[in-house]
């Protein structure tokens, strides 16, 4: 809702300062309501203020929404509104670079300073303190404002003249009514139909307007692909080593990357690259070569993010699908045995190991038994039956441990509560206790993890045969455990294991009359062995993209249109996006947004021509909404 509100407010935003307001009041009064929603998010975020939380934060995210309306379409078109056109175009160019340089930087200020007062400051009795973190933002903002009214009289403020985006929504209404409504008199144009009842001038300048709006049939699908930063690039994250010289970094924090690199290259590319290219070959000489190639590096991007998902896929975990499910035998005894599986195939499992049955039939619930032998020279364990039956009732997509384990000479098949492979999307290994117990008579056995200060748990066994505990986000690296009972302080036992980055762990413990009889962790899901650093390719041509597609694309919407029409192109082409986070099949709506954002960008590429082996730049023009070119040999 929140995202909803953000992209569709800046239309409201622009028909006020088009129409009503003008941009600096626009920007103003919207930045105050911005300041405004800041301030209600460290109240609900305060609990002297005695604010109710919820309905206060939902009405602080709908202000600073609404803010944005007003603030996102008008800033850069305020800004190039103070240079003399054309006189001063290149001082225009290095703006919308130095602005864009601004919004990266404070993204990135973002990412670091707030999260850092959070976590560090401590107030209202809780570990974390969000009132300062929502406050900062709102003293910024107001200092910010205070920066916005120091330099008015320095600014120039052009005034509203006429409703744009009322009279561009009434124009092109009126000329498609006409267009379907007339069987005669065909128009070269189809906005040719409104004249005589709207200017000609108006209807020129939406002739531009248009013809600009075809260059950005690629925005929606750039937009839709940028936005997996923060979601599947985010879960790659997840799922990969984020050890950095002793570090280990969250899995969200890989996108400090981006804006990171969008800082070096804006210098990098206005100073170095750009005029080389110019010099040299008269390469990137327009804005519209820059977004053509921006384009082009954003389909590059998710290239190697999909190498690198290939390669990624090898250490995920193998869950059933639907209408199946999988065991995962368990052998706790000294010695091998033999299982038969629901397959009736004979399957040999190792001592103290485990091994998993795969795409066992589970349609709703589904009763499959399972035959266990033991052979007779296991070790010194004398059993009175050497085998054992049990039926294991599954569910689809259900993973069941099924524990062999052996009490007083019996053999015993144990089930334990569904496993969870999924790794965590923290990135954390996860661990559960699996607690056999020979005799459930109020024993009161508690497990004990250290690892830490901060990374202590415990696990207080109901009196149960086979007890689990939930699963536990753990901090990568080296914990110890103990097992302890109530009436028997001397029989303390202790071990030792080692948690991976990404992996899920059973640690199987089988207590036997107030000691234990066996101790092994098992890795049920491998840990991330991928490093973060291969995320660096795809982050990198996603900020070249950026840096030649929407810097340029601004420079674009502003200098090819009149000033009345700014806001109509600018909102275009900040807002037009996809949300694919809610495809159902996101994968593929990831795919078919590369390849549309790639070939359109491909065919914007034959406005270059060759003849023969000269080459010629084409330079592409806008006269009276049509497409034009000229031709200049290189």
């Amino acid at each position: 809702m929140f995202i909803t509100v953000c992209y569709v407010a800046p239309l409201a935003g622009a028909v006020l300062a088009d129409g009503v307001l003008g941009r600096f009041r626009t920007i103003f009064y919207f930045c105050c309501v911005y300041a405004a929603g800041n301030l209600l998010l460290c109240s609900a975020a305060s609990p002297p203020v005695n604010f109710s939380p919820v309905p206060m934060t939902m009405f602080g995210l709908t202000l600073i929404g609404i803010g944005t309306g007003g603030i996102k379409p008008c800033v850069a078109a305020f800004g190039g509104d103070q240079f003399h056109l054309p006189r001063q175009e290149d001082l225009l160019k290095q703006f919308f670079s130095v602005f864009y340089f601004a919004i990266c930087f404070g993204g990135l200020l973002g990412m670091f300073v707030i999260p850092a007062l959070r976590r560090t400051v401590t107030c209202f009795n809780e570990d974390s303190c969000y009132a300062l973190g929502f406050g900062f933002s709102a003293g910024l903002m107001f200092l910010a404002l205070f920066f916005f009214l120091g330099g008015k009289p320095l600014y120039r403020i052009k005034e509203p003249r006429e409703d744009v985006m009322a009279e561009f929504i009434k124009c092109a209404s009126f000329a498609i009514w006409r267009k379907i409504c007339s069987k005669k008199d065909p128009k070269k144009h189809w906005l040719d139909y409104a004249s005589g009842h709207y200017r000609s001038k108006l209807i020129s300048d939406m002739k531009t307007v248009f013809a600009i709006l075809f260059m950005y049939l690629p925005l929606p699908f750039f937009w839709a692909l940028f936005d997996q930063q923060g979601s599947r690039w985010t879960f790659q994250a997840s799922r990969m080593d984020s050890n950095l010289l002793g570090m280990w970094l969250m899995p969200d924090q890989i996108q400090v990357v981006n804006p990171a690199m969008v800082l070096i290259l804006i210098p990098l590319f206005d100073k170095g690259l750009y005029p080389l290219l110019r010099r040299h070959r008269q390469l990137m000489s327009s804005p519209l070569h820059k977004m053509v190639l921006g384009g082009i590096m954003a389909g590059l991007s998710f290239v190697a993010a999909g190498l690198l998902e290939i390669k990624l896929e090898e250490t995920y975990p193998v869950l059933p699908r639907y209408g199946e499910a999988q065991l995962n035998i368990i052998n706790t005894l000294p010695c091998d045995v033999d299982v038969v599986n629901p397959f009736n195939k004979l399957q040999n499992v190792i001592s103290a190991d485990n091994y998993v049955f795969r795409a066992v039939s589970a349609k709703n619930y589904t009763s499959n038994e399972i035959f266990v032998f033991v052979p007779k020279n296991c070790d010194n364990l004398k059993l009175r039956v050497p085998g054992a039956r049990l039926n294991v009732l599954t569910s689809e997509l259900q993973v069941i441990s099924v524990i062999i384990s052996s009490t007083n000479d019996k053999l015993e098949l144990s089930t334990a509560e569904p496993d969870e492979l999924e790794k965590s999307l923290s990135g954390k290994p996860k661990l559960r206790v699996l607690l056999l117990q020979s005799s459930p008579s109020n024993k009161d056995i508690t497990v004990n993890l250290h690892g830490g200060v901060l990374s202590s748990h415990t696990f207080h066994a109901p009196n149960k045969k086979l007890s689990s505990s939930v699963y536990w986000e753990l901090d990568p690296g080296r914990y110890n455990y103990s097992l302890s009972f109530s009436k028997s302080i001397l029989n303390t036992y202790q071990g030792e294991m080692y948690a991976e980055l990404g992996a899920v762990y059973s640690l199987v413990i089988q207590e036997i009359d107030y000691s234990v009889e066996f101790s092994k962790l098992y890795e049920m899901t491998p840990p991330n062995t991928i490093h973060m650093v291969w995320l660096l390719p795809q982050y990198a041509l996603i900020s070249v993209s950026e840096v030649m597609f929407v810097i340029a694309g601004l420079q674009f919407s502003f200098t090819q249109v009149r000033s009345a029409f700014r806001q109509v192109v600018t909102f275009m082409q900040g807002n037009l996006m996809l949300d694919t986070n809610k495809a159902p099949k996101k994968k593929i709506y990831i795919y078919i947004c590369v390849c549309v954002c790639v070939c359109v960008c491909v065919c914007v590429r034959y406005f270059y021509l060759y003849v023969g082996n000269k080459k010629s730049l084409v330079t592409v023009q806008i006269k009276d909404g049509a497409l034009s070119s000229t031709e200049r040999n290189l």
